[in-house]
């Protein structure tokens, strides 16, 4: 009974200790304390609010590395971001609530006005990109993504679905290469379906039709080498590529 007490006492000692020690977090090379970060996440969210006729632009953060030094918590982060104009913003629901279930089956068109359904990458692993043409997180993926592409060449299908028409695509592709297999006019899919009110999603779908992981948003900007963007991107299909 002695022993129990000890072990409780540490416990709670230990999360005492804990929460008082001060948060910090470095993004893009900066470091900020809690209420500096909380600031920079409400600018994020202002300025890309502000390049389009968005009614929800939230700005979300996950952290990729974390150190204790003496009375301070330190935390590498990568700011995520989605918007949109139907509904207020939850990253956490949508799609991301198919984890570890069945991707539903879908039938689109893809850009040689063929059709293509969920069966159609059940050889390999799929990254699904969703995604459209005015949204400016999606834009600013595209090299990285692009350069993932590159990386695992024909390992890994890299499928995109829009709710946009073929046409839309086609014109956009010819100002910006995005090398992706397109799949377009999926309204019906995106809204009903997967349920996404949020853009842009990477999703994640093993072999088996099953989705393992979705993320949301890497705030690029443009800044940092694809190698460092993309690696928590990496580790999701090293794992499932490594998953027989």
């Amino acid at each position: 009974m002695m022993m129990k007490k000890i072990q409780c006492l540490f416990i709670l000692f230990f999360a005492l200790a804990l929460n008082a020690q001060d948060n910090y977090y470095v993004f893009q090379g900066d470091t900020y304390n809690e209420e500096a970060f909380q600031a920079k996440l409400k600018s994020i969210e202002e300025v890309y609010g502000a390049q389009g006729s968005w009614k929800y632009t939230k700005a979300n953060f996950k952290v990729r590395h974390m150190r204790v030094r003496q009375d301070s918590i330190i935390q590498e982060v990568e700011v995520m971001l989605s918007q949109s104009n139907s509904a207020p913003l939850d990253i956490n629901v949508g799609v991301n609530g198919l984890i570890n279930k069945p991707l539903p089956d879908f039938q689109l068109q893809d850009l040689a006005n063929g059709l293509k359904s969920k069966e159609s990458y059940n050889d390999k692993i799929t990254l699904i990109n969703l995604w459209f043409t005015s949204c400016p997180p999606c834009i600013a993926e595209i090299p990285y993504l692009n350069d993932l592409k590159k990386q695992y060449e024909d390992r890994v299908n890299f499928v995109a679905i829009t709710f946009e028409p073929k046409s839309k695509i086609d014109a956009f592709l010819t100002k910006k290469p995005f090398d992706f297999e397109h799949l377009v006019d999926g309204d019906s899919y995106l809204k009903q379906d997967l349920k996404t009110n949020t853009y842009p999603k990477l999703v994640f779908m093993d072999r088996n039709g099953t989705v393992r992981f979705v993320e949301n948003a890497v705030m690029a900007q443009g800044r940092g080498p694809a190698a460092e963007v993309t690696e928590i991107l990496k580790e999701h299909l090293d794992y499932l590529l490594a998953d027989n």
